[in-house]
């Protein structure tokens, strides 16, 4: 996609566009019984796009076309897939999940999801369980995009037809397991997500919506407790330790106070929610920086060494801690010099900012999680 932003990147398609650009390119090679090189979509935004077809075949009853996946500058763990849709009379059986269903003039089109589509088998995602992972957004562009083609063949408007639509990404499972999906309960491949149909380049978009979506599954689950941790290592020191439903664990990563506001925005039912981190990222929160990622803030050694002082450290510790290399360093210069009490600072202050951003109601913990996989401390 050549639209550049400001700093020269460039944007890029959902998996949702594309896969409404292999259905319309497939349905017109099915209709026509012509090649298809490039096809025209409107986005979300209302935007037309010429997105050039990557593969084109036409068989006895049916037309296959894929689109490769184009994330722009984002990246995107999708970025270079092949999405493929074949388009066919419906004569059999296809031994596939039933995504959705629509009617336009006399045909009615069903669409499937086929190899590496994940299947939703937990409720509170925006999709049924049982249904193959496309969203409700890349769902309307399909069949916007079958119902143009349908409207530009009138002999088929009159035709009594039963079509299908199989919707798949090769390697799609494998491509699943770098993303959230399983965590969310989506199954065996990956999702066709996209509100706008525009990936924006190194956005947090779609990290952010995960998170939702988590917290959807989370209280669709019954979960009155929530984990959110910062990383995966300390994560699974809390599942040890807790023995919570796996709903209950979110990893959040750096933005932690994103999923804060989501639980005040979303007004969720939530008793407690507990924060669960290594030293590193809990520094940055206790110092009120709820966005953690190296990029928006950094590493809080200073607040770090007169939080020492506080607790008694000598000028010499005051000096190695502020001119320290990493929050690492740090904590481990706080236990030879038998200032833990710190470990105990650091999480008060963490719970009291958490306390700022959520309602009243929710109660706030925290556990700190040692880089040997110990439980430094816990409020």
């Amino acid at each position: 996609m050549e639209d550049k932003q400001n700093k020269g990147l460039r944007k890029g398609y959902t998996t949702g566009t594309c896969a409404a650009a292999a259905s319309k390119a497939a349905a017109i090679a099915f209709l026509t019984r012509k090649k298809v090189k490039e096809v025209q979509i409107t986005l979300p935004v209302g935007k037309a796009v010429i997105i050039p077809v990557h593969r084109c075949e036409i068989e006895k009853g049916r037309a296959i076309a894929s689109i490769i996946k184009d994330a722009g500058d984002d990246p995107d763990v999708t970025n270079g897939a092949e999405i493929i849709v074949e388009f066919g009379v419906r004569s059999l059986e296809l031994g596939v999940k039933k995504a959705f269903q629509f009617t336009h003039h006399a045909s009615r089109i069903t669409v499937y999801g086929g190899k590496g589509i994940g299947v939703v088998t937990k409720p509170g995602l925006a999709i049924s369980a049982g249904e193959p992972a496309i969203n409700p957004v890349p769902r309307e562009m399909i069949e916007n995009s079958i119902k143009e083609v349908l409207n530009f063949n009138s002999e088929l408007r009159t035709l009594n037809s039963k079509l299908y639509l199989i919707l798949s990404v090769p390697h799609g499972e494998e491509l699943a397991k770098k993303t959230m999906n399983a965590r969310l309960g989506i199954m065996g491949g990956v999702s066709i997500l996209g509100t706008t149909g525009i990936v924006e380049p190194l956005s947090l978009s779609a990290y952010r919506h995960s998170i939702t979506c988590a917290m959807d599954v989370a209280r669709a689950s019954g979960c009155k407790d929530i984990i959110f941790s910062t990383g995966r290592s300390s994560e699974k020191v809390a599942e040890e330790i807790l023995k919570l439903p796996e709903e209950a664990f979110v990893l959040v990563g750096d933005h932690m106070g994103f999923a804060l506001k989501e639980v005040k925005r979303q007004k969720s039912r939530v008793k407690r929610i507990t924060i669960v981190g290594q030293f590193g990222k809990f520094s940055k929160l206790a110092a009120g920086h709820f966005e953690t990622h190296c990029s928006d803030s950094s590493i809080e050694l200073e607040f770090l060494a007169h939080l020492a002082k506080e607790a008694g450290a000598k000028k010499d510790i005051f000096e190695s801690i502020k001119n320290a290399n990493t929050a690492r360093q740090v904590f481990f210069i706080l236990r030879e010099q038998g200032l833990e009490s710190v470990y105990e600072t650091v999480c008060n202050k963490v719970k009291v900012n958490a306390e700022k951003i959520v309602d009243s109601k929710t109660e706030i913990g925290c556990m700190l999680i040692g880089y040997d996989n110990e439980v430094v401390e816990k409020l």
